[in-house]
């Protein structure tokens, strides 16, 4: 399977095994109509030599994994591009019957696929943006001093809220005193 020449699209999608030409043109349909890969040809190649490579290696799959993940880098795919194809190599390894054992290629394959969870917020953001709002705070002033007075007015009131706390209706548990208690001095 591995065309990795000018054409390799073409090619992918009219080799002598139905069931691959099927899963190869599902996969150039997605990329095509995604917009991921300005070469489909190349896209192909690369799908197709990860599957060249994983079946390859079924004896070795973390071996295969490797050198799949190496054909990525050398190809200069980012993230969103090795999604993809690893993502079509699944499903055609999934939906295919092999002499080989290729469970465990599959199972690092679907590792693969998955989207990276952004980073969670690190002390350094934390840090980050408490000196920008100071930063800010310092200049507030100026800023101030730079707005049409209504508008002046209307960021004041804005801001009041965080400058005084909000005042609520306080009860006594004590009874009312109708006199004052101060009355005899």
């Amino acid at each position: 399977m591995n065309k990795q020449t000018t054409g390799a699209a073409e090619a992918a999608i009219a080799t002598d095994n139905d069931h691959f030409n099927g899963y190869a043109l599902a996969f150039l349909c997605k990329a095509k109509e995604g917009g991921k890969f300005p070469d489909l040809d190349k896209a192909m190649g690369l799908y197709c030599e990860v599957l060249d490579t994983i079946q390859a290696h079924h004896d070795e799959p973390l071996k295969g994994d490797r050198v799949a993940d190496a054909l990525m880098d050398k190809a200069g795919m980012d993230e969103e591009q090795r999604r993809a194809i690893y993502q079509a190599a699944h499903v055609y390894l999934q939906g295919s019957e092999f002499d080989e054992d290729l469970s465990v290629s599959i199972a690092l394959l679907k590792g693969r696929i998955k989207a990276k969870e952004a980073e969670p917020w690190t002390k350094g953001t934390r840090e980050g943006l408490q000196e920008l709002v100071r930063r800010e705070l310092a200049e507030l002033p100026e800023t101030l001093k730079a707005l049409e007075p209504k508008d002046r007015i209307a960021t004041l009131c804005k801001l009041l809220p965080y400058v005084f706390p909000k005042l609520n209706n306080v009860e006594s548990m004590e009874p009312k005193h109708n006199t004052w208690p101060f009355g005899e001095l």
